[in-house]
């Protein structure tokens, strides 16, 4: 598993381009267009099934950050006390563990964390389209561009640093928002009896808590074949 502090200063540059180029910030503006053109509700859907998707696919490369973000930074900068109010903000208002939230975007609920009675498919037309708005005005996609700038330029491994742990805070704050929701982006799709009973067994498997592998394990053993 990765480790930012023992990632030298070429590796940790490629990895925060990795994340200000993430999939999810292409699929924001895309959604945003959408909401300023007022359009449908089935075109709407269609773009947050991939803005979904692409929140999951951030998740699972900042999962493996499990330090506290304030860890090593100077308290009286004014930067840190904006952090540590937002970290306490999510700390108080938080329902759910990682290991509950990392299965969440595998799709699996645990028995340790009851699904969320919200259903993004069954809000009204209002309330969908406001939560939509308050997903795209997180501060995430703010912070991405300070990230992003800073990249661009000279900027010290210090200052980067700093970025990277607004950043994932930030993205904790858009995890919060929908913490409150379910949302299953396979919902009313037909599954054929033999990927019911794979799925069935996997769940099973977790639940039991057998070992997982990540995407990078897995592209690592189908290297070395």
């Amino acid at each position: 598993m990765r480790d930012i502090r023992e990632m030298s200063p070429v590796k940790f540059h490629g990895f925060l381009n990795t994340l200000v180029n993430a999939e999810i910030f292409k699929s924001r503006e895309r959604l945003s267009a959408l909401l300023a053109n007022d359009n449908s509700r089935e075109a709407l859907e269609a773009e947050f099934l991939e803005f979904h998707g692409d929140y999951e696919d951030l998740g699972s490369q900042l999962e493996f950050y499990t330090e506290n973000p304030l860890n090593g930074l100077d308290p009286h900068a004014s930067s840190t006390k904006r952090l540590r109010r937002q970290r306490d903000y999510i700390l108080a208002n938080r329902k759910t563990t990682l290991q509950e939230r990392i299965y969440r975007r595998m799709g699996i609920y645990l028995e340790s964390d009851p699904k969320p009675e919200k259903k993004i498919a069954e809000l009204p037309p209002d309330e969908y389209s406001q939560l939509l708005r308050d997903l795209l005005a997180q501060e995430l996609f703010i912070v991405r561009e300070r990230l992003a700038v800073l990249l661009a330029g000279d900027a010290s491994f210090k200052k980067l640093d700093v970025a990277f742990r607004e950043f994932f805070v930030a993205y904790e704050l858009l995890e919060l928002t929908l913490e409150d929701y379910h949302y299953d982006p396979d919902e009313g799709l037909e599954i054929n009896s033999e990927f019911a009973e794979e799925l069935e067994r996997i769940d099973a498997s977790l639940k039991a808590g057998d070992r997982t592998y990540s995407l990078e394990e897995v592209f690592k053993e189908f290297e070395g074949e």
